[in-house]
């Protein structure tokens, strides 16, 4: 393995100028095939003010990393087999190690147009925040780093009422979730052996999508939840999650939206907050956060590029997180990232504690 990420960065080298799409040529196949070759290089300085400075005692590091994501799909009449595999190659200063992840296994199968059921590994990907969302019950937390990043499923059946109206109700949909977690099965979802029920409701209606969610714990106490996303303009959508623990002063909310310009700024800003912190080892463990992304496409005419800027500031501790990137979109779907990402704050605060201080952060993707 330990050649894995030179492999993977010649492949999305060597094959980037053979691969011309002709769409007319694709015949309809039983079968979907994607994913992305990854490859990644990291140079990072370090924070002499960090507690865990006395783990590297050095004033930098080098990291690399190469990541394939592969994607596969198979129908036949009413079934569906869907996975994700992911292989994850990182050389973090010389400690090296090694990932082979089944992300997403499952099967699907259509009892008619309106039911469905699916069992197996999957990541629901429940609520409609960019950064973070208080109601994924049933999902991994996101990287802040990389929100839009894969997620490796649970083991899980979920069952799913799909209909289609006229009117000012356009769409419902009800979705059942069952999962078990001991240590045989999803054992690092919980710290207590336990059964999982969830049960959702959406619906489309003036056009609004709104879920409406109950959570039960065979061993915790119960959740609900809610989201909400609506575009009040045709470039401007505002969105919300709000998230409870039942019998407990326990709950978080999130608010946010999304404006795209008529030169092509997009804005991303959030709001998140929770009554209580969570561990410290989770991303955005604190009570409240603000964060704020702006992509600005093909700025100054530069054809294929892309300019982007993003903050996670924590309100408790004036600590913040900034990124100042570029990416530029060669043919033939690769895709080449640089980041400048800065870790600011007082001596003892989140970001200010951080091991890494700065990161020059240099990404190429080719997607298949």
């Amino acid at each position: 393995m330990k050649p894995l990420h030179v492999i993977l960065f010649a492949a999305v080298l060597g094959n980037a100028g053979d691969y011309d799409f002709d769409l007319d040529a694709i015949e309809v196949k039983p079968y979907t095939l994607s994913g992305y070759l990854k490859g990644e290089n990291k140079l990072q300085g370090l924070n002499e003010d960090s507690p865990l400075f006395h783990t590297k005692n050095k004033e930098s590091m080098k990291s690399y990393g190469s990541e394939g994501d592969l994607k596969f799909a198979y129908f036949q009449d009413a079934i569906k087999l869907d996975s994700e595999v992911m292989v994850n190659y990182n050389d973090v200063d010389r400690e090296y190690s090694d990932a082979y992840t089944i992300a997403q296994l499952f099967v699907q199968y259509k009892f008619d147009q309106n039911n469905l059921i699916e069992v197996g590994k999957k990541a629901p990907k429940w609520g409609k925040g960019y950064f973070v969302n208080p109601i994924a019950f049933f999902d991994r937390k996101k990287d802040p780093n990389d929100p839009d990043a894969s997620r490796e499923g649970y083991v899980m059946a979920n069952y799913r009422y799909n209909k289609s109206y006229d009117g000012d109700v356009r769409n419902v949909s009800l979705d059942l979730i069952v999962m078990q977690n001991n240590d045989h099965i999803n054992s690092d979802f919980s710290q207590k052996d336990e059964n999982n029920v969830g049960f959702k409701a959406y619906f489309l209606a003036y056009d609004t999508d709104i879920d409406l969610i109950y959570y039960h714990r065979s061993e915790q106490s119960d959740k609900i939840g809610l989201d909400f996303s609506k575009n009040i303009q045709t470039n401007i959508e505002v969105h919300g999650e709000f998230a409870k623990t039942l019998g407990e002063d326990d709950y978080a909310y999130l608010v946010g939206l999304k404006y795209l310009t008529e030169f092509e700024l997009s804005i991303t800003s959030e709001y998140f907050y929770q009554k209580n912190q969570s561990s410290r080892s989770e991303p955005f463990f604190d009570h409240q956060y603000f964060m704020n992304k702006f992509s600005q496409k093909e700025p100054f005419n530069w054809l294929y590029g892309a300019l982007y800027y993003k903050n996670i500031y924590n309100l408790e501790d004036k600590s913040m997180q900034n990124s100042f990137g570029a990416t530029y979109s060669f043919k033939n779907n690769m895709l080449l990232d640089i980041s400048y990402n800065m870790n600011d704050g007082q001596i003892g605060s989140e970001y200010g504690s951080k091991l890494v201080q700065d990161t020059l952060w240099t990404k190429l993707y080719w997607y298949f």
